[in-house]
């Protein structure tokens, strides 16, 4: 196949976003932002285009996908003795990616530009990784094959170079899902007419240092985590005290969600954290039964009287054992603080099964977040106001269960 003529290369429409383009970048879009999200450098384009990068990890094909417009409709080389062998990987790779299978065996160049050529006549960009494979985090960009230039010589189309850094963290070859975000830089356009004689190794060089001006600048974390990063150890167990003594007095929202709040983007204090809460919480909660021994009735908002009656049975039937079942029934320790008290339980004897089962409470809540947070705080450090506001929803949604339950 010979090169385009050049009526041919003036009169090639733009491509036009289809559903199934438009559907794939809002996916991949949402999925990167699980995953941390994706920041973009540089401008792709308009009309057809072959675009290179390097190749780390799969998350790189996620990646285009988010940053690439849907009216480019990035298609992908992708190797047809693998990813079309099999009819589920076929399915995988057509539906959520929009491959274009080549072969990897016999005429490679010659099968790779007569299954190009009608994908760049609709005006499309198309995405190769000259690499051939994928190499490791942290590596130099790899030596680069030259069929991407020969194509983008032979169809007279721009080659754009595309550096992308993070995706070997996020999606390690063989590793696990981490959500620490992904940077794409887009560079200049090299018109096809240039490619000729450009050899792959100044492409190589390009993708490069495309790829390291993108993994130089750091993610910037948000206000309100820079806020608390600087709160010290003693302030954020002060609150977390403070905290669960108030709510086993009154305040109606739970001591775990104070550890939730504080350790899952700062796990190293998860600890520290979730001990000063159980703390908080076994003071508050014999000081409450203290308070109700002697009439005094706190306020108990969102409690109902089935809590209430199920509380003093529990500890009717347990004796000061009973304040165990709080650990999965939902009900707000502050009514088995008060039951306790009106039953004229002994104190010394609330206070020992107090002790143990807030702590046990805590340090259960804390291992979720130790959990959890280890994974996700890269990705909470930059969206701390919208995980508050998702944690908040997520909480008022399971309060409101409980209380449907106890009515």
């Amino acid at each position: 196949m010979g090169s385009a003529s050049t009526s041919d290369r003036t009169t090639r429409p733009p491509a036009r976003a289809t559903w199934g383009a438009r559907a794939r970048h809002v996916l991949w879009r949402a999925m990167s932002t699980l995953v941390g999200g994706v920041r973009i450098g540089g401008r792709v384009p308009s009309g057809p285009m072959v675009l290179v990068a390097n190749h780390t990890s799969h998350a790189d094909t996620a990646a285009l996908l988010a940053a690439v417009p849907p009216d480019r409709r990035p298609t992908f080389v992708a190797a047809a003795d693998y990813w079309f062998a099999r009819p589920w990987r076929r399915a995988l790779v057509s539906g959520l990616v929009g491959a274009l299978p080549v072969a990897r065996t016999g005429a490679a160049y010659e099968t790779l530009r007569d299954a190009a050529a009608p994908v760049l006549a609709e005006g499309r960009a198309l995405v190769i990784y000259p690499e051939g494979t994928r190499g490791a985090p942290g590596e130099p960009v790899g030596p680069f094959r030259s069929g991407a230039l020969r194509l983008a010589a032979d169809l007279d189309v721009p080659l754009v170079p595309v550096g992308i850094s993070g995706t070997g963290e996020v999606l390690p070859k063989h590793g696990r899902l981490r959500p620490t975000g992904v940077v794409l830089r887009f560079g200049d356009p090299l018109p096809g007419a240039v490619c000729r004689d450009t050899s792959p190794e100044v492409v190589r060089a390009a993708v490069q240092a495309l790829r390291d001006d993108s993994s130089a600048v750091p993610w910037p974390d948000s206000r309100l985590y820079g806020w608390l990063e600087r709160r010290s150890d003693v302030q954020l167990m002060t609150a977390g005290l403070l905290w669960g003594f108030a709510e086993a007095l009154s305040w109606p929202v739970m001591a775990e969600v104070y550890v939730v709040a504080v350790g899952a983007p700062q796990p190293h204090r998860a600890g520290r954290v979730g001990a000063s809460v159980a703390a908080g919480s076994v003071a508050g909660v014999l000081v409450h039964a203290a308070l109700a021994r002697r009439g005094v009735r706190l306020p108990a908002p969102l409690a109902t009287p089935a809590m209430r009656t199920a509380a003093r049975d529990h500890l009717r039937s347990d004796g000061a054992l009973g304040i165990w079942r709080q650990l999965r029934n939902g009900i707000p320790v502050k009514v088995y603080a008060r039951a306790a008290g009106e039953s004229d339980l002994a104190l010394h004897r609330l206070a020992g099964a107090v002790a143990l089962a807030r702590p046990t409470r805590m340090a259960l809540a804390t291992g979720v977040v130790l959990v959890a947070g280890g994974w996700a705080h890269p990705l909470l450090r930059r969206r701390y106001p919208e995980f508050l506001v998702l944690g908040s929803a997520v909480f008022a949604e399971g309060l409101h269960r409980v209380v449907r339950r106890w009515r």
